[in-house]
């Protein structure tokens, strides 16, 4: 009986993204002259098409939610269309723009052009990350990255002149990541990355296949993905996450005595070396934990639509995403794997949109630390439209 009723669930799922169908069309938008060959994609999904010689395209079954079509063709302005199934356009109409070739802006401050010798492992490890998934991926074609250095604001920002070819063996997928930003800042350690994505499926005999199937399960278990479209649901607990509210307190004596070494390198003015020595041993923040939590108390529904807030941190737990053994590596720390912990924060934001693929509005309002902040790099992305199977055997 429970094998039937997941069939039946998975069949409605499937009839219901069946209906979703993205119809239209790519014209220069000077001559109205049809556009044929132009890549037709919806970002950070496997959803894509390729417009015939009337310059017709079809995506068809797009699961419910809030998308980016993105439409790109050699000597052409890429052009971008936001849409959600619950209102689907009838037909599109895309008008493209020949591409101007522009000289780069001159910037205040300058940087320095810089080369994959030196930038590119720091770029892939930012960029592609450091799990085990990271590890079996490669970039194809790093020759279209320019790296530009700012000395003075000791930042570093990457660019590429086409998309980004990147295959991730141990996911089996094929990605083209049109580059949009990427960049460092050294002095505020953050990093932020954004872009447009399309996944290929690579090929592979049934055991590769296999492999990459149980990859992927283990890559979405415990992931940003996971964790918002459970948020969206309102299962979290079900799903394994345990939240709560987090104050992050900085350690304001031990700011005071790093700037006195600062401005007085070779005196204390009062304070003993022991004590110095003490407190620079101290960690930079500490941490106060607030009861777990219910999604509802950080989640709002208004007029159909979901949105999140809340105040400091949440700290988010999945019981079931056991740390991996490179994140103590990275952070030099010796104990054992403990189930993988986050932070997550608003930033600048007063409430962040969230739709059933797990999708948060505008995405750079929030910012990742901990676990997250190393784990979700392009090593380890699923696109919009994975799902974990649903049809078991279980009788």
């Amino acid at each position: 009986m429970k094998f039937c009723l997941t069939v039946c669930v998975l069949l409605l799922a499937l009839i219901s993204q069946a209906q979703n169908k993205l119809i239209g069309s790519v014209v220069d938008g000077e001559t109205n002259i049809p556009v044929a060959g132009s890549s037709v994609f919806i970002t950070n999904t496997s959803l894509a098409s390729i417009t015939n010689k009337d310059g017709h395209f079809e995506i068809p079954n797009i699961p419910a939610g809030i998308y980016k079509l993105i439409v790109t063709h050699v000597g052409f302005e890429t052009v971008t269309y936001d849409f959600s199934t619950e209102k689907m356009p009838p037909k599109l109409k895309v008008m493209v723009k020949p591409k101007v070739v522009a000289m780069e802006a001159v910037v205040v401050g300058g940087y320095v052009k810089e080369t994959w010798e030196k930038w590119g492992k720091t770029f892939t490890d930012y960029f592609i990350g450091l799990s085990a998934n990271s590890m079996k991926t490669v970039i194809k074609n790093h020759k279209t990255l320019r790296f530009r250095f700012y000395k003075k604001l000791n930042k570093l920002e990457v660019v590429a002149d086409e998309p980004i070819i990147i295959e991730n063996r141990g996911l089996g997928y094929q990605l083209g990541y049109q580059l949009e930003h990427f960049e460092i800042n050294f002095n505020e350690r953050t990093n932020f990355f954004a872009g447009h994505i399309l996944f290929t499926d690579m090929r592979g005999n049934g055991r590769q296949v296999k492999k990459w199937q149980e990859n992927r399960r283990e890559a979405y278990t415990g992931s940003m993905m996971h964790f918002f479209r459970s948020v969206y649901e309102g299962n979290s607990l079900d799903q394994g996450f345990e939240i709560r509210r987090v104050k992050k307190l900085r350690n304001v004596e031990k700011d005071r005595i790093r700037a006195l070494y600062r401005h007085n390198p070779d005196q204390r003015l009062g304070d003993s070396s022991e004590y110095y020595q003490k407190i620079l041993s101290q960690k930079d923040f500490s941490y106060e934990y607030g009861a777990t939590l219910a999604v509802d108390s950080f989640r709002i529904v208004e007029d159909g639509q979901k949105f999140i807030y809340w105040p400091d941190y949440l700290q988010v737990v999945n019981k079931h995403k056991i740390e991996e053994q490179g994140y103590l590596d990275h952070h030099m720390e010796r104990r054992s794997r403990y189930p993988a912990r986050s932070l997550i924060m608003l930033q600048n934001e007063p409430a962040l949109l969230l739709d059933a693929n797990g999708n948060w509005y505008p995405a750079q309002g929030l910012l990742s630390e901990w676990y997250w902040g190393w784990s979700e790099k392009v090593g380890d992305l699923l696109p919009l439209n994975y799902f974990p199977a649903l049809i078991t055997n279980t009788p």
